[in-house]
């Protein structure tokens, strides 16, 4: 298992009854300690008094996680722009990669913001299915919390994000519990392990997230599930060693697409 880290919960400044009692369900359910916002000054602080790694806070606009490095909530960010982009028939590196069309089954193993398991879900349509699985308790919990109650203007959007199943596990743990043939493909995009510098939106989720690497292991275990698995990396190296014989993606993209079949 990953390494796990420590967290509370609290409300926002905007406290209210019904947030205080939310905050406290929530604290329950993780097991950690519910912490009283009161004036008892930033969030900062009550990370330093209280000697945690982050706070979960109850918000008017859903959960929120805040980490020495700034603080998260959910969006669906480019998943909007790309799906905008689909309607009008543009080109998504992520969708040919695996070869995505209405119907399809798909395992999104490092689930992340979601946007891929969002386009995903919009290109399967309501005959599909989108199983999103992340290992971060807490990046899990905002998550999902966000694509069952985000309001986005476009309805497609909202369609494709309420049909997202989720499931908080690691994956080479959790695909071990699969039937054979349960998927038609099997994503990986191991977000964390090299880091783009330009992703400043990324780090209040670096103390929260699951750094393990992705391994051959488990890219076997994937292709147990499904006939085909793509990855998603930074570096060519990297998707050759996992056995990827096919590698897709932009002349001028710094990221690139593995694919390994049976």
């Amino acid at each position: 298992m990953q390494k796990m880290f420590k967290f509370a919960v609290t409300v926002g400044r905007s406290e209210n009854v019904a947030l205080e009692k939310l905050a406290q369900t929530w604290a329950v359910k993780f097991g950690v300690k519910y912490v009283e916002r009161g004036s008892r000054g930033s969030l900062g602080f009550l990370l330093d008094q209280e000697r945690v790694e982050a706070l979960l806070v109850a918000t008017n606009k859903g959960p929120q996680v805040y980490t020495a490095s700034g603080t998260f909530f959910f969006h669906p960010s480019m998943a909007v722009l790309r799906v905008q982009r689909l309607k009008k028939h543009e080109s998504d590196h992520f969708s040919a990669a695996l070869a995505l069309k209405p119907g399809m089954r798909v395992l999104d193993c490092t689930m992340g913001l979601a946007s891929d398991a969002v386009v995903a879900s919009f290109i399967t349509g309501r005959t599909g299915t989108v199983c999103a699985v992340e290992a971060s308790p807490l990046l899990h919990f905002v998550v999902s919390e966000g694509l069952q109650n985000y309001q986005a203007e476009d309805v497609d959007l909202n369609n494709a994000m309420r049909r997202i199943e989720t499931v908080y596990a690691e994956a080479d743990e959790y695909l071990y519990t699969l039937p054979a043939d349960s998927f038609d493909v099997v994503y990986f995009d191991p977000m964390f392990r090299i880091p783009i510098n330009a992703s400043s939106n990324m780090e209040p989720l670096r103390p929260i997230s699951c750094e393990k690497p992705l391994t051959e292991a488990t890219v076997k275990a994937a292709l147990r599930v499904a006939p085909c698995v793509v990855v998603k990396e930074r570096g060519q190296k990297l998707l050759e060693a996992l056995g990827c014989t096919e590698i897709l993606g932009g002349r001028y993209s710094r990221v690139k697409y593995g694919i390994r079949r049976r």
